[in-house]
Formats: structure tokens, C-alpha cells, sequence
């Protein structure tokens, strides 16, 4: 019984996952989510795993340069532009980022 629903729990999040199709590389997109971790701090730059930020399309890894807004804390809401790049996986490069 226990494996029966840790199986449906499993395809049911694959599913979700499957809704986002990947990102295009050399596209300039929007995407938003919920700030769900904070942000990987790293000599002026900030990444984060894309996996939250998945509408419309999905990467791996989010990434910008400079300091963030104020608001971008756990359990708000974001959006974030730009373009993406493929570097092994796909990467948003952030130019505008805003959080609610």
C-alpha cells in the first residue's frame, strides 16, 4: 500500500514538472514563481535553482548580477527576465528581476 502511494505521489509530481516545457536558448523570457530558498551569493552575483521559477518555461539555474530588491524574500513572489543561455543546462540570465 505504502509503495502504491509513494508511486502515485511520484508520477503525480512528474506530471507537474512535465507541464513546464523547457526554456529556449537565445529566447528573452518572463518567468515567475515563489522564492522558496534564498539566493546563492557569489562575488557580486546570485543564483538560485530554477526548479521555483517555472511559468512558462523551466531552466535550471537563475543568475544576475548586482544586489536584489529588499522584497525578494522567502515566500514571496517573483518575476524575472531575460535571456536564456545554455551552458550544459539551461541558465537564465537575469536583467530585470521584481518581487511581490
Amino acid at each position: 500500500m505504502r509503495k502504491g502511494i509513494l508511486a502515485a505521489a511520484v508520477v503525480l509530481l512528474s506530471e507537474q514538472h512535465a507541464a513546464a516545457a523547457s526554456c529556449k536558448a537565445g529566447e528573452t523570457v518572463t518567468l515567475e514563481g515563489e522564492i522558496i530558498i534564498p539566493p546563492v551569493m557569489d562575488r557580486g552575483e546570485w543564483f538560485w535553482p530554477g526548479k521555483f521559477a517555472e511559468v512558462p518555461c523551466k531552466v535550471m539555474t537563475l543568475k544576475g548580477k548586482g544586489a536584489l530588491p529588499a522584497e525578494c524574500v522567502v515566500g514571496k513572489r517573483m518575476t524575472l527576465t531575460g535571456r536564456v543561455i545554455e551552458d550544459g543546462v539551461l541558465i537564465l540570465d537575469v536583467a530585470k528581476v521584481s518581487c511581490f
